[in-house]
């Protein structure tokens, strides 16, 4: 399997050994592949996605590793495999997702794209001398323990639409450098905070804790100056007064199956993002 990521993805075999020997990988994932010659040519995978809509626990499943080896394309491997997929996901869940570039190859399955939206509001707040909020690294062995226990524990940031643990895909998302460098830890509050200030704007993707502070409490966290606020997922248990803007992205979120949701307006964590 992992000679076929590098080959479709390029992402190196080593990412994914060492994925696999940190204990990072979700035990729900489940590979559908065709094999020749002892190596994956083409996969589906699918792994549980349990997500509170409008407060409420809702089975889902997820698919992610969809990919077919530049030599066996155009030979309805994928299709077949989707299906497979597909035929068994239909015996346990009501819901499935997925976040692709080319929304067009799933439609004929039943797939439909999410708009996703963030959230902004003017806030005037002059940076923080506090000295509470570190840095937390998920490939140092005391670190990753804390980020463990606080995922264990989490209360939604929202109860619109918000995946009940997204663990895997977080760990997932700490190999890229850009992401890592963004994600801190507050002893004060027992709480994961990622975020990053960008041109005096505060860009807030999710906090991770056993409770959810109001945002004055975690904005007076924040070093540096800002004077707005952009919130990466709804902000229903905040205070009112966010704009809503619609989410530009060349991945999209798609579902299949009846999603009924009361907001129209909602946003994937991108940390979550699979």
């Amino acid at each position: 399997m992992y000679p076929l990521f590098n080959t479709v993805f390029g992402i190196p075999e080593n990412t994914f050994k060492d994925f696999y020997f940190r204990g990072f990988w979700d035990p729900t994932y489940k590979p559908y592949s065709f094999f020749s010659e002892g190596y994956a040519v083409a996969n589906v995978s699918t792994f549980d996605f349990p997500i509170f809509l409008n407060g409420v626990l809702h089975k889902a499943a997820g698919i992610q590793s969809v990919m077919t080896h530049p030599d066996y394309r155009k030979k309805g491997l994928m299709n077949t495999l989707m299906k497979k997929a597909l035929a068994e996901i239909d015996e346990s869940y009501n819901l499935s997702f997925l976040v692709t570039s080319d929304p067009n190859l799933y439609k004929k399955y039943g797939f439909r794209i999410l708009n996703e939206y963030f959230y902004v509001k003017d806030y005037n707040h002059k940076g923080s001398h506090c000295a509470d909020l570190k840095s937390i690294d998920v490939f140092d062995s005391h670190d990753l323990k804390k980020i463990q226990d606080l995922f264990k524990k989490n209360v939604p940031s929202t109860s619109v639409f918000y995946p009940v643990n997204y663990e895997h895909p977080f760990y997932l998302n700490m190999y890229n450098p850009n992401m890592k460098n963004l994600v801190y830890y507050s002893a004060s509050l027992d709480l994961m905070i990622m975020y990053e200030v960008v041109d005096n704007k505060l860009e807030l993707f999710d906090v991770i804790g056993s409770s959810l502070p109001d945002l004055d409490k975690i904005c007076s966290l924040i070093p540096e100056p800002f004077h707005e606020i952009h919130l990466f997922f709804n902000p229903d248990k905040f205070s009112t007064g966010f704009n809503v803007l619609e989410y530009d992205s060349p991945d999209k979120l798609m579902v299949r199956g009846n999603l009924e949701i009361s907001q129209p307006s909602f946003k994937l964590p991108i940390f979550a993002e699979f």
